[in-house]
């Protein structure tokens, strides 16, 4: 049997003690990180697959985070490093499938025991919108009913090509900061602001479309 030495943290990494849990083999920090993370693994996965297939290739994930734990070096957040293992691996099935399947995992028809969609803005936290469409002001208290615009919104971000999508989906929706979004993605910092810009200018426009609408 070989044994591999774990790779060394940064003292200061703020994941240094999960880490060591993990490596502990802590079953029960194991299952907090994972129902933590699983229904925004599962929502990015979805873009790339079918909802069967997307459980399939985030349990794989989960066990190739077993294997690889030790050698984690900390050069990104443990979340980041995990969604990287993923996207590498749905990516890879998804070109293997010769598809790549949107599934409505949001909007009226989502699966009504997996997340619902949040706004995050940076400063003000869940539930606002980073960056509002300005004729909402003009418009009646009737029209501007949370859950309704929400179910526009996720139909919206459904829409948005997939490049778009995952920006918009950690950013806005996941509340990732821009530099874990640029790293777990694989992207520099400026596709990440001009990928998210287009896809909120394209949200943006399909609500405002909506509640103009008679």
């Amino acid at each position: 049997m070989v044994v591999t030495d774990s790779a060394p943290l940064p003292p200061d990494h703020p994941d240094t003690e999960t880490v060591a849990a993990l490596r502990g083999g802590d079953a029960d920090r194991f299952d907090d990180l994972v129902r933590e993370l699983t229904p925004g693994m599962v929502r990015i996965a979805r873009m790339y697959v079918s909802g069967a297939l997307a459980g399939d290739v985030v349990q794989d994930t989960w066990l190739a985070v077993i294997d690889a734990i030790d050698t984690f070096e900390g050069r990104s957040s443990l979340k980041t490093w995990i969604y990287r293992i993923l996207l590498n691996k749905v990516r890879t099935l998804a070109t293997r499938e010769a598809r790549a399947v949107p599934v409505a995992s949001l909007g009226a028809d989502h699966d009504p025991a997996g997340p619902r969609l949040e706004l995050v803005h940076e400063e003000l936290g869940p539930g606002y919108w980073p960056a509002p469409p300005e004729p909402w002001e003009t418009l009646g208290p009737e029209r501007l009913e949370r859950n309704e615009i929400l179910d526009r919104i996720a139909e919206a971000i459904e829409a948005l090509p997939t490049a778009q999508r995952e920006v918009v989906e950690l950013r806005d929706v996941q509340g990732w900061s821009a530099s874990d979004t640029a790293e777990a993605l694989g992207i520099t910092d400026v596709n990440q602001r001009v990928l998210l810009h287009r896809g909120r200018q394209a949200i943006r426009k399909a609500v405002e479309e909506y509640l103009r609408a008679a």
